[in-house]
């Protein structure tokens, strides 16, 4: 089969053996799959993938059809439409998946841009509502809102009935996040809806001062990006007086199992939700796999809106 692969921080086009499929496993035939900022990183090798993972093709996201199950796999069937997350080696013609991690794509969505479902909508429901507990009336921040995953935080908070404060460094992208239900607001400006009851941090450490300084009593701060650095100074003293709270997470690492727990909210959460058009999914550009290269390229110049999907 055909892949992207790195090499030498290069992106080729490679021909490589198929995956086994595992008695628990799904052999699936890949119609898209979405780039992520863990890809980037890889290709300059500085996040391999986890161990057992395929180390030289990226992808972390899918969609596609399900072309043979294991023996010990429940609840799918061959021609099956799934999404799912996977700790690498999406961005190829055939993937598996451990069953529990995929989910089924509803007739309602495109199977193109399913691909672009799983790691924004996932990551965000897991650091918003899991972790972050966030609360109907509460007062959210999205730092970073137009990329992927700000943009799934800012529609589930939304959903969630929360006052939602987007911030987005780009004016044009300011009209998309006011009619998924935030109050945009440009980096510079975010103290004018302070407090934040929660801030949901995609850009990294150099927001880490503003946040704890923006956040009310109780606060929550969610860290899931660092493209801006993963450094920060901080005064212990208002973390301490105004009892905050500061974690962070990624998927990648994840065990099977711990992903299946996410899966498994998903399914009864978000699904629905997708099936019923309110969990749309933004693209902001969908590639042949074979112009990998140049998908790559639009995913890292700034301004974009949405996911960029390698379509195959």
């Amino acid at each position: 089969m055909k892949a992207v692969t790195f090499k030498n921080q290069q992106i080729l086009i490679t021909e490589v053996p198929e995956p086994d499929c595992g008695s628990e496993d799904l052999l699936v035939k890949v119609c898209s799959a979405g780039i992520n900022a863990a890809d980037i990183l890889q290709k300059r090798g500085l996040y391999p993938a986890p161990a057992g993972i395929p180390q030289n093709i990226p992808g972390l996201e899918f969609s596609g059809t399900v072309v043979k199950v294991g023996r010990k796999t429940s609840g799918f069937s061959p021609g099956d439409r799934v999404t799912g997350i996977v700790g690498g080696g999406a961005q190829a013609e055939l993937i598996t998946i451990h069953y529990s991690n995929a989910l089924i794509v509803p007739d309602s969505v495109n199977l193109v841009d399913a691909g672009g479902f799983s790691e924004t909508y996932l990551t965000a429901y897991d650091a918003l509502v899991r972790q972050a507990g966030l609360q109907m009336g509460e007062k959210v921040l999205i730092n970073g809102a137009a990329g992927g995953v700000g943009l799934s935080a800012v529609t589930i908070a939304a959903l969630l009935n929360t006052r939602v404060t987007a911030s987005a460094r780009h004016v044009e992208h300011h009209q998309h996040l006011k009619t998924l239900g935030a109050t945009p607001v440009l980096p510079e400006d975010v103290s004018k809806n302070a407090p934040y009851d929660v801030v949901l941090e995609l850009v990294g450490g150099i927001n880490m001062e503003q946040n704890i300084s923006n956040l009310s009593d109780d606060g929550r701060i969610s860290v899931i990006g660092i493209g801006a650095g993963a450094k920060s100074e901080i005064d212990l003293r208002l973390v301490m007086s105004k009892r905050a709270r500061i974690f962070g997470s990624t998927l990648r690492a994840r065990t099977t199992q711990s992903k299946a727990g996410l899966i498994n909210e998903a399914r009864t959460k978000l699904i629905p939700l997708l099936d019923q058009g309110k969990l749309p999914i933004t693209i902001a550009g969908r590639f042949d796999f074979n112009e990998a290269e140049s998908a790559y390229e639009s995913f890292s110049t700034p301004g974009k809106l949405g996911k960029i999907l390698l379509v195959f």
